[in-house]
């Protein structure tokens, strides 16, 4: 392999990540040993915490890419770890988030008290009718199908659409003890949506700045979201009260935006990257939804003008996530609270780059001790 060396693959090595935590495979000792042939194959013996890891397909995936992207061949060998090796990731994890982590052999998420969510990721536009809450869904439900453990937070009070694009319209929710239980989709994603505790799912919220902050505030932190690797975050239209709260006051590690051909919905989505920017919140990139649609005859069409979605992200020094059709398949599934049976590869290619940007994101150091989990002095 001309050129690349085993200290190279090291380096491509150090910046995979484990999504659950945000360390590296090589700060959680994952990786037993790297052999760089003279026919460019490259053998990395890949350590788990369990057989039975979720993530497995994930890690293995990200590892061969680092490898290929450098023009070796990957060749990755899976074993598991022991006890004693077990025992020294668990040492690590504490010292990074706090000695209330641990890692057990039954699960390869970390084991922390009640509300401990991995990542939290917004899906926001500035405006409404880009697609945002189709892009939440969607990336929610991807995520499931991926093995995490996922909620999403429908932060949109006064235009609350999550529990119907789930099918939850009309399902009691209840509460244990002073939180309230968070109603689960046929897939198991955890959802808490304003139309849940409406009588009528038409009726209008009517409430002022302060009402729609506090709820938002409530929707997470009084809400038994329990262990997550991710939280998604449905964001209100705008750049004023309600989105701020989101930022500001829940921990969000970062933010997908939505953007769709015209141009005057470009120039709503630069407002709301540039609030972004402002409060702080990295932008993850940008997904232009409704870019293009198929015809029956197989030919491409753009209903809505060209795509810009790649010129808007070069623009603002985003990532570029990639391009949705219009796809009347996903509205008729929407509407009928069956999102979950949706699939298309756009959007599993999109919630794939989603993913692996998140995997660069530190945990917010904004967590609240009483419902978060604390980052410790060895976290950044």
């Amino acid at each position: 392999m001309a050129g690349v060396s085993r200290e190279a693959v090291l380096d491509a090595l150090s910046r995979v990540q484990d999504p659950e935590l945000g360390m590296s495979v090589l700060e959680l000792r994952m990786i037993k040993s790297v052999e760089v042939g003279q026919d460019g194959v490259v053998k990395v013996v890949l350590a788990l915490t369990t057989e039975a890891c979720p993530l497995t397909e994930t890690l293995k995936h990200d590892v061969e890419a680092a490898i290929s992207e450098l023009g070796g061949k990957p060749s990755v060998e899976l074993t598991v770890m022991t006890k004693q090796e077990l025992d020294e990731v668990t040492a690590l994890v504490r010292k990074r988030y706090g000695d209330g982590a641990t890692y057990t052999t039954s699960s390869s998420i970390p084991v922390f008290g009640h509300g401990d969510i991995m990542k939290i990721l917004a899906v926001g536009s500035g405006k409404g009718g880009v697609g945002k809450s189709l892009m939440a869904a969607m990336t929610a439900v991807e995520l499931r199908r991926a093995g995490f453990d996922v909620g999403i937070l429908d932060a949109d009070i006064t235009g609350a659409s999550v529990s119907e694009a789930f099918g939850l319209g009309g399902m009691e929710v209840v509460a244990e003890g002073n939180k309230i239980v968070p109603l689960q989709t046929k897939s198991g994603i955890k959802a808490i949506s304003m139309n849940l505790f409406m009588d009528n799912p038409e009726g209008a919220v009517i409430w002022r700045g302060p009402l729609v902050t506090k709820a938002i505030q409530q929707f997470y932190s009084d809400v038994a979201w329990g262990k997550l690797h991710y939280l998604i975050i449905d964001m209100p239209p705008g750049t004023s009260d309600a989105a701020i709260t989101v930022f500001q006051s829940l921990p969000v590690d970062g933010v997908v935006v939505v953007s769709s051909p015209q141009g005057v919905a470009n120039l709503i989505v630069g407002k709301f990257i540039n609030m972004a920017k402002t409060v702080k919140v990295p932008v993850i990139g940008l997904v232009e939804n409704m870019a293009y649609a198929r015809c029956p005859c197989g030919d491409v069409i753009y209903p809505f003008g060209h795509p810009s979605g790649q010129e808007t992200a070069e623009k603002h020094g985003i990532p570029f996530l990639g391009e949705l059709p219009v796809d009347s398949r996903a509205a008729e599934l929407m509407d009928a609270g069956h999102i979950e049976d949706y699939a298309s590869r756009e959007f599993q290619e999109a919630v794939k780059r989603i993913r692996l940007q998140a995997q660069m994101l530190h945990p917010s150091n904004r967590l609240r001790r009483d419902w978060q989990l604390q980052v410790g002095e060895g976290g950044s």
